[in-house]
């Protein structure tokens, strides 16, 4: 028999995960019975079997028909799996234990039922994407893609390659912003080196990424930034395994750099150094060169990945809703170092330039303009204002560096900074009235 159209064949997958009524209404697809199979499906009094129909066809087929056709985020080695279950995941680290000289005496007899702690580290990690994608399926539409078995599954999917470009695409988007986010709030390692242009600065970037590929390999408390997290205590040992190790860096690094030289720079066969080194069109700073990482760095999750659907009659259509929820975090644990041609600026203070904040509203309730210090100017990427007592006072942002406080009441309240790499700052607004 001759092999039917791919779109007959993704129909007989809906059909066959259809309820036994409809599957004995519905013919199996062959080569050319669309038509009757379609004047089938959109008859009238068939409505409930055509809801169930599309229901099957994205929710169970849709990922089936597009996976070839979708984006392919690069990134997706990172994915560490699902967590269907709460918006926390904990990582815990314990340190290698510490050598004690032998000894033997009464003293180190006495030591035998004594308790040495463990010298453990723990980090969480926080759902922090919630995000939803959506595309309508009118019934003229799909009507009008029964024409033939190549124009249904054309259509299937177009929208269903949709809707999975858009997560992957985020879910790339999001990947490179842990890179930058990492960098711009000094919570990485960061080496410095010359931008890569030429052959010249191609070879001081390869000499650089193979010291530090042989480094990894060592225990070592150097390459891993715990020590820069609030909460951190003490420092953290630890090394990668040489399969860990993977090199992120862009397209314009790789135009200038020997991929067969890098290899034989890293001592890793090239057909398996190609699957540790991964390209990425950029990164939001073009400061950033490359990350040479622990694979374990990079912390994303699945927490709900989903479709839901809702028929409306009025404009006789379906909307197909895709959930995506995800945590994306970096491990603290992991060693990590960005080669970048500019060291990352910590921000060493914040604070607001008047303190107390007066306020006398005799006049009336007028918006007053404060300003707020960064040491140095540039050191954070976002800051966040926050009134104490609305009741006293609202506090709308103009910029970081800059905040309207708008007076409602009399009182005392706080006005509280907290920059996004954790310095804080307030001070104490006093709302008057001296016409009282």
């Amino acid at each position: 028999m001759a092999d039917i159209p791919k779109g007959a064949k993704v129909f007989n997958v809906v059909r066959a995960n259809m309820n036994e009524v409809y599957m004995n209404t519905l013919p199996s697809a062959t080569e050319d019975n669309i038509q009757a199979i379609s004047n089938i499906l959109f008859n009238d009094a068939y409505q409930p079997m055509l809801n169930e129909f599309v229901s099957n066809l994205i929710n169970r087929i849709g990922l089936t028909i597009v996976r070839n056709k979708s984006f392919d985020n690069p990134l997706k080695i990172f994915k560490k799996g699902s967590v269907p279950l709460g918006t926390d995941i904990q990582d815990i680290y314990e340190n290698p234990a510490n050598a004690e000289e032998y000894e033997y005496s009464n003293t180190a007899m006495a030591k035998l039922l004594t308790i040495t702690d463990p010298d453990t580290h723990v980090a969480y990690y926080r759902r922090n994407r919630k995000d939803m994608y959506t595309k309508t399926i009118t019934r003229e539409g799909l009507q009008g893609a029964f024409v033939s078995w190549d124009k249904f599954e054309e259509y299937i999917s177009s929208i269903t390659t949709s809707l999975y470009s858009g997560n992957y695409i985020d879910e790339f988007e999001y990947t490179k912003a842990l890179v930058d986010g990492a960098y711009d709030n000094n919570k990485v390692i960061v080496e410095k080196v010359d931008a890569v242009t030429d052959e010249t600065t191609a070879k001081a970037f390869i000499k650089k990424a193979r010291a530090l590929y042989s480094k990894l390999k060592f225990p070592s408390t150097q390459y891993n930034a715990y020590s820069k997290f609030s909460g951190a205590k003490g420092t953290i040992k630890t090394w990668t395994n040489e399969d860990r190790v993977v090199l992120i860096t862009t397209s314009d690094i790789l135009a200038e750099v020997d991929v067969d030289v890098l290899a034989r720079a890293f001592n890793i066969d090239n057909t398996k150094f190609l699957g540790r080194v991964i390209e990425v069109d950029q990164f939001a700073n073009p400061e950033i060169q490359a990350v040479i990482c622990d694979e374990s760095w990079l912390q994303i999750y699945d927490n709900l990945f989903r479709f839901d659907e809702f028929y409306n009659a009025r404009v006789m259509a379906w909307n197909e809703y895709l959930h995506v929820w995800g945590t994306y975090a970096i491990c603290p644990f992991a060693n990590a170092v960005v080669l970048a041609t500019e060291l990352p600026k910590p921000a060493s203070n914040v604070s607001i330039s008047t303190n107390p904040i007066d306020i006398d509203i005799q006049g009336g309730l007028t918006p007053q303009d404060i300003t707020i210090t960064l040491t140095p100017q540039d050191a954070t990427t976002d800051v966040d204002f926050t009134s104490s007592n609305e009741l006293v006072f609202t506090v709308s942002k103009k910029s970081n560096t800059s905040v309207t406080v708008t007076p409602v009441a009399v009182g005392s309240a706080s006005l509280d900074v907290k920059t996004d790499n954790g310095l804080k700052s307030s001070a104490t607004v006093n709302v008057t009235n001296s016409g009282e």
